[in-house]
């Protein structure tokens, strides 16, 4: 038994909504405008974006998901991400308020028609609205519909950086605070950035997975450690230093960005690096052809907040390091 609800019955949160509608009166007291009424916009609909029904029974686990809810090992939880095709990931929005922040920064960011919004949104996943589904799996859970980063790769390779050297918001409590910065020690706050998962393959193909047990016992003396592994270094490939350039040209389109922009502060926020570890061993690569087998994004973004005309310095230490990481590695290649 399958149950698919659109938009217009969403709430505010990621359970099911109350059968009696909100007044408006009550509305206008809130201060932050519910999730309901930013959905009612014509461009939030997910039907007017994607031509089809989503149906909770095709939809299967993201088998490239490398951080996040339902990747550890002792979870019995089903709240990991799933793809529907090869062309959408559907992500479980959190508990409010962090789901309800995400949703909303989504929808303004891909509806926006400020320069700089169009900045962002072109540097993060396309966004394709929200979905409610139920199956013997899926308890009538709300999903953000993303793009699939992976798509179109027969052999996706995926690291996921979690950017930052403070990595909780203005708004967290002091156990999370605590727990934040008991974490990741040896990279988060001399470098401003946590590795909290790759997905690689071996010479001969086969899958690695390292999660973030890898990420929590680097150092900044073993951090290169990372790219050598996530970009298959000790296998001496033909295209290795392309692509690892490819990544740098990428990422340098972030440093520039966030050197600038003054509106937007980011934190747990991470970069999902993505490549076709079959163009390592193609033949007559170039740097121009190897950048159709290589992705970088901004993911997570249920920790954003106003900037008040103060640049990101937390972000930005964190990509500038990771940046100059990159740069190290293309010069040891």
């Amino acid at each position: 038994m399958e149950v698919i609800r659109t938009l217009e019955e969403e709430g505010t949160d990621n359970t099911r909504p109350p059968a009696k509608k909100v007044k408006e009166k009550n509305i206008k007291k809130l201060t932050v405008t519910p999730i309901r009424k930013l959905q009612e916009a014509p461009r939030q609909s997910l039907n007017k974006t994607i031509k089809f029904k989503i149906k909770a029974s095709n939809v299967k686990p993201l088998a490239s998901q490398v951080a996040g809810h339902g990747t550890k090992q002792t979870s019995s939880s089903n709240r990991g991400m799933y793809m529907y095709g090869d062309e959408y990931v559907l992500k479980p929005v959190q508990p409010a308020p962090k789901g309800l922040r995400e949703v909303e920064f989504y929808q303004h960011i891909s509806s926006s028609p400020l320069p700089l919004d169009k900045q962002f949104y072109a540097l993060m996943p396309k966004f394709h609205g929200t979905e409610w589904m139920k199956n013997e799996k899926i308890n009538d859970e709300q999903f953000i519909i993303l793009e699939n980063l992976s798509q179109g790769m027969d052999q996706a390779c995926v690291m996921d950086i979690k950017i930052g050297a403070v990595t909780y918001g203005p708004d967290a409590s002091e156990e999370k605070m605590r727990k934040e910065n008991s974490t990741y020690l040896g990279t988060k706050k001399p470098l401003g950035y946590s590795v909290l998962g790759i997905v690689g393959r071996s010479k001969e193909c086969e899958r690695i997975r390292l999660d973030r047990s890898f990420g929590m016992n680097l150092s900044t003396d073993s951090v290169m450690d990372t790219l050598r592994i996530f970009l298959n270094q000790n296998d001496h490939l033909p295209n290795t230093k392309l692509v690892a350039q490819a990544f740098v040209k990428l990422l340098n389109s972030f440093v520039d960005l966030f050197r600038e922009q003054t509106s937007y502060h980011m934190f747990a926020s991470s970069l999902l690096f993505v490549y076709d570890f079959k163009c390592m061993q193609l033949p007559n690569m170039d740097e121009a052809s190897i950048e159709n087998h290589v992705r970088l994004k901004l993911i997570d973004l249920a920790h954003v907040f106003p900037a008040n005309g103060a640049r990101d310095e937390n972000f930005l230490f964190g990509l500038e390091n990771l940046a100059k990481l990159f740069n190290d590695f293309v010069n040891s290649v």
